[in-house]
């Protein structure tokens, strides 16, 4: 699988444990309309290969979260030994599908 891919993986995780967490707390209602959007991608370490048929796990925490921004700390395991650590960051802006007048 290539790299590129597991990346991917990790940051759709990492918005969707955003978007559980906003859920949890009291001003998401203020959140309405915002959507993620991946800000930072810092130290992307490659260990090992993911082949056809490897079963991934993909764990992914809250690093820090700052106003709209939020930080976080993935990894995949293959076979509980690591595939990929990243840190990254994801931010929250006015999502482009909301209704405008013209």
């Amino acid at each position: 699988m290539p790299g590129v891919l597991l990346c991917e993986a990790v940051f759709q995780s990492g918005a969707l444990l955003m978007a559980d967490n906003l859920k949890r707390m009291e001003s998401s209602a203020s959140q309405a309309g915002l959507m993620p959007v991946l800000t930072r991608i810092k130290g992307a370490r490659f260990k090992r290969e993911v082949k056809p048929g490897d079963t991934i796990r993909i764990q992914v925490k809250v690093d820090e979260s700052v106003g709209h921004a939020w930080f976080f700390k993935g990894k995949v395991t293959v076979n509980d030994k690591t595939a990929l650590k990243v840190d990254f960051g994801c931010a929250l802006v006015d999502s482009p599908l909301q209704e405008s007048t013209i």
